[in-house]
C-alpha cells in the first residue's frame, strides 16, 4: 500500500476534491516598493474584556467565609445537608461565580467556575475549579483557568495587475480565521487602497468594511462588522502567523514522532509498532504541513490523532493548535449526551431507554401545543432523533431549528422550550436532525438524578476519563448544554471512542455496558440515507482496496470527527475549523480516512 497516493495529490485540488483555482501566495518577506506596497498576509489579534484568572482562596471569618480574588474580596455561601456534605457557591461582581460541592469536612471542594457571555462565544462557559484545604481546614485555595475570549484575523493580500480608475492598487484576498470561519460570513473578495483608505469588497462590489493606515505600507485599522471594535492588522511573515499557515516552519515533514506521555491515561507508542504503515501516515502529515492556504474553501485541519491497538501513535497538531488547547467540539459533543445517557442507564438511573420523558418534567399538562402524542416520546427517541418534535435543524421555519432556540429570548429555559414544540409525527414514525431533543436528556438526567448536569458530567465522564480540564458551554438557565459545543483537549475526546472500542471501559473501569456500545453503533435512524444514524453516532461504510470498512462516529460543524473502527482496532481524533463549509469537510473527511489512515491500518493487517 505505501507509496500508492503521493503528497502532490493531498495538496489542494486532491484533499478537497474540489479544483477552484488557488489564489497565488503572497510573499512573507518585506514590503514591497511601489505599487504593491501592502502585499503579504496581515495579522489582527485582539482579546476580549477580562476574564478572571489565577488563585483563588476561600478563608474563615469569625462569622463567615470569604474568597480572595484578584486583590478583591466577596462573601461565601455555604449550605450543609444532613449526610454532611456542603454546597459552596460565590459571586465575584458580574465577572464570574463558583458552584461547588464538598462530599464531607475533610473532602475537596470540587465544582466549576462559571463565566458570563462574551462577543466571541455569547454564551456562558464552565470551567472545572477545585479547592484543596490548608492549615487543617482554615482556608482552601484554588486556581481560575477561564475560557479566554479572543480572535485572530487573517488577510492575505495579492497585488491585482492593470490599472483600475479611482484606484491606487487593487488586491484579491480572503478572511482565515480558525475558531469560526468568519470569511463564510465575511466574504471579502477584492480590497482597493486609495491613499491611506483601504475599502473591503464582496464579489458583487459592495463595501463590506473600510480600513485606515497610519503608516502607509506598516499598518492598518479597520472596524470589524462582527464585534464592532478596531481591530490593527499588522504584516507577517510564516513565523509570526501560525493560525494562518498550517506550521510556522516551511521544513518538510519527513518522520512521525511518538506522542509524548503526559500521565493522562493514554499508553504510546510509535505507528509501526503496532503494526501502521508509517511512511502512509507521514505522507499526510507532510502534505497537510506543507499545503497552502490559498483560499477559503481550503481544508484548515487543526489536529489529527490516532490511537490502534490501544495505544496512541500519532498526535499532529497544526495552525497554532498543541496538545493543551481545549478544542471547539461543534455537534460532536452531541455524542457525549448519548454517552451520559448510556452511564445513567449502566448505573440504574433510567431503568430503561423506554422510560417516557414527559413525566420526568412533571407531565404533558404543562406544556404548550398539547398533543397525545407526546406521551409517547421516550429517551430512545430523543437519541435516536426520532421524537416527533418539530425540531428541524435542516429547516429553518422549524420552530425548534437550533438557531430559532437560541436566538430567541422570550423563553430562556431550552428544555422547556423544546417541551413546549408542537409535534410534526408521531414519535419512531420519522428521523430529523433535532438539536433540541438531545439536550433534553441532560434535563431528564438532572431531573432523575436532582443534581447538575455539570457536576454529574464531572464525577461520570471526566473524572473516569482522566479529563482534568475542560470548557463546558451553557444555556441561559446555566444548565451544561448537551446540543454540542464543549471544548475538549483532542488526546481527551479520542478517549471516548477508545471507551467504545473497548466495550464500554476505560482502563478496566466500566463507564457504559457493552450492549449499550453495540446499540450505539446500530443503525436506528435514516438522516441523509437508511441507517445512517445510531443512538449519537453517524455510521459510514468506506470501500478500501476493495475492502468494506464500517465505522461509527462523532461529527460537528467545521470537521470536528471522532471515527471508532472496531475491525481494525482503531479510533480517530480529526478537528478543524471549516465550519459553515459541509462540502469542504466531507472531501477531506473521505480522504483522509479513505485513502491514508484505513489504508495505512489495513496494509500490514
Amino acid at each position: 500500500m505505501t507509496g500508492h497516493i503521493r503528497a502532490a495529490v493531498f495538496a489542494v485540488c486532491g484533499l478537497t476534491m474540489a479544483c477552484a483555482p488557488a489564489l497565488a501566495q503572497p510573499s512573507p518577506s518585506a514590503a514591497p516598493s511601489g505599487p504593491v506596497i501592502w502585499q503579504g498576509v496581515w495579522v489582527a489579534e485582539k482579546r476580549f474584556g477580562h476574564a478572571v484568572s489565577g488563585p483563588v482562596t476561600l478563608s474563615r471569618t469569625p462569622h463567615s467565609w470569604v474568597a480572595l480574588i484578584e486583590g478583591d474580596t466577596v462573601p461565601v455561601e455555604r449550605s450543609e445537608a444532613a449526610d454532611g456534605s456542603v454546597e459552596w457557591t460565590f459571586n465575584f461582581f458580574d465577572q464570574g461565580r463558583f458552584v461547588g460541592h464538598q462530599a464531607n469536612a475533610r473532602s475537596r471542594i470540587r465544582g466549576h467556575w462559571i463565566q458570563p457571555p462574551g462577543p466571541v462565544q455569547n454564551h456562558s462557559y464552565a470551567t472545572p475549579l477545585d479547592f484543596a484545604a490548608f492549615d487543617d481546614g482554615a482556608g482552601y485555595r484554588g486556581t481560575i483557568v477561564p475560557y479566554v475570549q479572543e480572535v485572530t484575523l487573517n488577510i492575505p493580500l495579492i497585488a491585482e495587475t492593470g490599472d483600475i480608475a479611482g484606484v491606487d492598487q487593487r488586491y484579491r484576498t480572503f478572511l482565515r480565521e480558525r475558531e469560526r470561519n468568519l470569511g463564510m460570513w465575511f466574504r471579502i473578495e477584492t480590497v482597493d487602497v486609495v491613499g491611506k483608505d483601504l475599502r473591503f469588497r464582496n464579489a458583487d462590489g459592495e463595501l463590506l468594511a473600510t480600513g485606515r493606515s497610519a503608516e502607509r505600507g506598516e499598518r492598518f485599522s479597520m472596524v470589524f462588522p462582527r464585534f464592532g471594535e478596531t481591530l490593527d492588522f499588522t504584516r507577517r511573515g510564516r513565523d509570526a502567523a501560525p493560525t494562518f499557515y498550517p506550521r510556522r516552519s516551511a521544513t518538510p515533514v519527513t518522520k512521525l514522532y511518538r506522542p509524548a506521555d503526559v500521565a493522562d491515561g493514554w499508553q504510546t507508542a510509535e505507528p509501526d509498532s503496532t503494526g501502521l504503515n508509517a511512511d502512509l501516515l507521514t505522507e499526510l502529515v507532510a502534505s497537510i504541513a506543507a499545503s497552502d492556504p490559498g483560499g477559503l474553501r481550503e481544508p484548515y485541519i487543526h489536529a489529527l490523532l490516532i490511537a490502534h491497538r490501544g495505544r496512541l501513535v500519532m498526535e499532529e497538531y497544526f495552525h497554532g493548535y498543541d496538545r493543551n488547547q481545549p478544542h471547539d467540539s461543534r455537534s460532536a459533543g452531541k455524542t457525549i449526551g448519548s454517552a451520559l445517557l448510556g452511564i445513567a442507564l449502566h448505573k440504574g438511573i433510567f431503568q430503561s431507554l423506554d422510560t417516557p420523558v414527559y413525566p420526568l418534567f412533571g407531565g404533558v399538562e404543562r406544556f404548550a401545543n398539547p398533543d397525545p402524542r407526546k406521551r409517547l416520546i421516550t429517551l430512545r427517541h430523543l437519541v435516536s432523533m426520532s421524537s416527533g418534535l418539530d425540531c428541524r435543524d435542516d429547516n429553518p421555519d422549524s420552530p425548534g431549528n437550533e438557531d430559532t432556540m437560541q436566538s430567541q429570548d422570550a423563553q430562556p429555559d431550552w428544555y422547556r422550550y423544546a417541551l413546549d414544540l408542537p409535534m410534526v409525527s408521531a414519535p419512531g414514525d420519522s428521523s430529523f436532525y433535532c438539536t433540541a431533543g438531545i439536550n433534553l436528556i441532560g434535563g431528564a438526567l438532572q431531573r432523575t438524578t436532582g443534581v447538575s448536569l455539570l457536576r454529574f458530567f464531572q464525577e461520570n465522564f471526566a473524572d473516569p476519563l482522566e479529563i482534568p480540564y475542560y470548557q463546558m458551554n451553557l444555556s441561559p438557565t446555566q444548565d451544561a448544554y448537551m446540543g454540542g459545543g464543549i471544548r475538549l483537549r483532542p488526546r481527551d475526546f479520542l478517549k471516548l471512542g477508545q471507551v467504545y472500542l473497548d466495550g464500554g471501559v476505560w482502563k478496566g473501569r466500566r463507564l457504559v455496558s457493552q450492549e449499550w456500545v453495540r446499540q450505539s453503533a446500530a443503525a436506528h435512524s435514516a438522516m441523509n440515507q437508511p441507517g445512517d444514524y445510531g443512538y449519537g453516532w453517524w455510521r459510514q461504510t468506506f470501500d478500501v482496496d476493495g475492502r468494506s470498512i464500517d465505522t461509527y462516529f462523532a461529527s460537528g460543524n467545521g470537521g470536528q470527527m471522532l471515527f471508532v473502527v472496531p475491525d481494525l482496532d482503531m479510533t480517530v481524533m480529526i478537528q478543524a475549523g471549516n465550519y459553515s463549509d459541509g462540502r469542504t469537510r466531507n472531501a477531506f473527511r473521505d480522504r483522509i480516512m479513505g485513502s491514508f489512515i484505513l489504508p495505512a491500518a489495513i496494509a500490514r493487517n
